[in-house]
């Protein structure tokens, strides 16, 4: 199999954020473009506010029409991403804004999920220049900096707001940024239209007249740590539409939201030559296949398009969307979870796969029912493959692993594990899969009812959100 590569965070393009009016938090000191390469050979480096940044790993992706998309990554979530169309040796400005889709975006690993980015009408701005391209043993060189803005938020996630009610933002300045020789790898996995991909399909209408798809682009970001299908189509006009699909998703229908950091269900129609992007307000998708082993990606959608700030008046209604797109599936990527309750068998219906962030703590939580039964598992990210970890009753400081078994929902309580067992037997992070088995005595945590339930003979795959 073709190992899949994934382009982190590189939905740059869909900055909703150019359209806020937001209280700017100064940044202090001289933007400084330094085109010193002090990198080693494959070796990425940066300055971040003043410290220093070596990435403990590297990538980058060039697709078939030149976009470059470059990657250095450290433990907890920390990146840099950095994003170039017609990439060649040459200057280019990775101030984002009108036309220029070029950006610079930096994660580090907090609760605030959004990246900085260097967009224009935030306030950022940033250069990066390529001094060598290599087509032959596939490497690239450079160097890079510039400053980024995001949304500031408390310590629960939410956005902070001034006192007229507008986010207020926070900067970063990245210099001294140099990457040396880096390998790179060519991503030939976008799906298209018309003539160079005649099974890919793409309908809808809009305000009534058919949207008639002329191309189709069918491409799978990683967006943070979260894996997307993002699907493109343009018409003859070269009217736009787009949908953002979380590839943790699954069947089932599902309500799309406004505003996006790049990981949520979202649909955008932008007319020929449109300077905005009309989001879903509402909109709603209904998935009928999803199947990530095959990749194939099958459903309907309608919304209704406006200006996600509610600053422009324009309105569209799209209607009767329906598409079926293919993507490059990953073997045994479907979500499995099975498991033995006093023996006897747990097949779930219905398996339901979310992340969240607990002190600083990425979690993943897989609910699952049957029936009327319903099991639980939640662990930190943080696992390891090949080791087994000791369950406890509740998420505290964030680093627990809980599973539970309610046996009827809505009437009977909630079982803890206590005690319990957990085995990760694989940790694919590049495809984004995770593998364990587990057991646990279920038991009342408030000690007042004496029934147990023993779950034995656990096992799971999940495809990472």
């Amino acid at each position: 199999m073709k190992k899949m590569y994934f382009l982190k965070g590189m939905l740059l393009a869909f900055i909703f954020f150019q359209f806020f009016s937001c209280t700017n938090e100064p940044l202090t000191g001289e933007f400084i473009q330094d085109e010193q390469n002090d990198a080693e050979v494959g070796q990425f480096i940066a300055q971040i506010a003043g410290q220093e940044f070596i990435a403990a790993s590297t990538s980058a992706t060039m697709t078939t029409d030149n976009k470059l998309v470059i990657t250095g990554s450290k433990p907890g979530g920390e990146d840099i991403v950095l994003s170039i169309t017609d990439a060649a040796v040459g200057t280019f400005s990775l101030t984002t804004g009108g036309t220029n889709e070029n950006a610079g975006a930096y994660f580090d690993g907090s609760i605030n999920t959004l990246p900085y980015l260097s967009a224009q009408a935030l306030g950022g701005s940033g250069q990066l220049k390529i001094t060598e391209l290599n087509t032959d043993a596939k490497t690239v060189s450079g160097t890079f900096s510039f400053v980024g803005y995001r949304i500031k938020v408390d310590e629960n996630g939410d956005p902070i707001l001034d006192g007229n009610g507008d986010p207020v933002l926070e900067s970063i300045e990245i210099s001294r940024g140099a990457f040396n020789a880096i390998d790179y790898i060519l991503d030939d996995t976008g799906g298209g239209g018309g003539g160079n991909n005649p099974e890919n399909e793409f309908f809808a209408k809009v305000d009534g007249v058919d949207f008639i798809a002329d191309t189709i682009s069918v491409t799978e970001p990683m967006v943070g740590d979260v894996h997307m299908i993002k699907i493109e189509a343009r018409n003859a006009e070269r009217q736009l539409m787009r949908i953002d699909v979380p590839r943790s998703l699954g069947v089932g229908t599902f309500d799309m939201v406004r505003i996006s950091d790049g990981t949520k269900l979202i649909a955008l129609y932008n007319a020929a030559g449109g300077a905005e992007n009309l989001t879903s307000n509402p909109g709603t998708i209904t998935i009928t296949e999803f199947d990530l082993e095959a990749g194939v990606l099958k459903a309907t959608f309608n919304f209704t398009g406006t200006d996600p700030l509610n600053q422009l008046p324009d309105v569209v209604e799209v209607t009767e969307g329906s598409f079926t797109v293919y993507f490059e599936g990953v073997p045994g990527a479907n979500n499995t979870f099975t498991a033995n309750i006093d023996g006897a068998g747990y097949a779930p219906d219905d398996i339901v796969v979310e992340s969240s962030v607990v002190n600083q703590f990425p979690r993943l939580t897989i609910t699952t029912t049957k029936d009327d039964k319903r099991m639980v598992l939640t662990f930190p990210l943080t696992v390891t493959e090949g080791t087994n970890y000791e369950m406890g009753t509740e998420v505290v400081v964030g680093d627990e692993i809980v599973a539970t078994y309610t046996p009827m929902v809505g009437t009977s309580i909630t079982y803890v594990s206590s005690p319990g067992n957990l085995l990760i037997t694989s940790y694919d992070l590049a495809n984004g899969i995770i593998e364990g088995t587990f057991s646990f005595t279920g038991r009342d945590a408030s000690g007042q009812d004496p029934t147990i339930y023993q779950i034995t003979g656990g096992e799971f795959l999940i495809v990472l959100p």
